[in-house]
């Protein structure tokens, strides 16, 4: 994602990718152990675990794109992540074990805890729920979850975090993309815009 992909109405600030929190690792392992337990998946589907080994060949994180003037929050934000896996017919496992209805409490469960380790506080609960997503790439066109994330720090700002994630593949390439906002989803024109405007370049470079 670049940030000539998102909405000109705002002006966008960049946050490049940090280490991640002690303990985010381990619930992204865990988080890929329970989609597995439905289907096979690779050691990392669509940037979960963060793991490259195996048929994982490499895992790309773009920026974080937040409103400049959200000093507090941060927020709207976006940013997007690309995994190579080995062949096309691996990203396409990948995809579909995402796509399982058993896979959002997987999610949900990782959500949650992520949070509660990047400073949301305790508490914190997600839930998650299939969307229609826009058709691009390989497979089933998409996926689109949408993960409500309660309690915690957010109980107190007596709001909602809404965190909306597409997963896309293209040849052997896993495209995921997450818009997050508080109070109200990511605008969902902005989203589908900028997703037209990744996986077009997705197209163009991994065929």
């Amino acid at each position: 994602m670049k940030v000539a992909d998102l909405p000109t109405s705002i002006k966008w600030a960049t946050a490049q990718p940090t280490s991640s929190p002690k303990g985010e690792a381990a619930l992204g392992k865990q988080a890929v152990a329970c989609i597995a337990r439905a289907g096979p998946v690779s050691l990392d589907p669509f940037g979960t675990s963060g793991v490259v080994a195996g048929t994982v060949l490499g895992d790309v994180s773009s920026p974080t794109y937040f409103e400049k003037s959200s000093t507090l929050t941060h927020l709207p934000s976006a940013n997007s992540e690309v995994v190579f896996v080995k062949t096309a017919p691996g990203a396409l496992a990948d995809l579909a074990g995402i796509g399982r209805k058993s896979s959002i409490a997987c999610l949900a469960t990782q959500t949650a805890a992520e949070s509660s380790l990047q400073g949301a506080g305790k508490g914190v609960k997600a839930s998650g729920s299939f969307l229609p997503a826009p058709r691009y790439g390989g497979g089933s066109g998409g996926v689109h979850i949408r993960f409500l994330e309660t309690g915690g720090n957010f109980a107190l700002l007596k709001e909602t975090l809404y965190d909306d994630e597409y997963f896309y593949v293209q040849g052997s390439a896993e495209v995921f993309l997450s818009f997050v906002n508080l109070g109200t989803a990511f605008n969902p024109s902005g989203a589908v815009s900028a997703i037209s405007k990744v996986m077009a370049r997705a197209k163009a470079e991994v065929g």
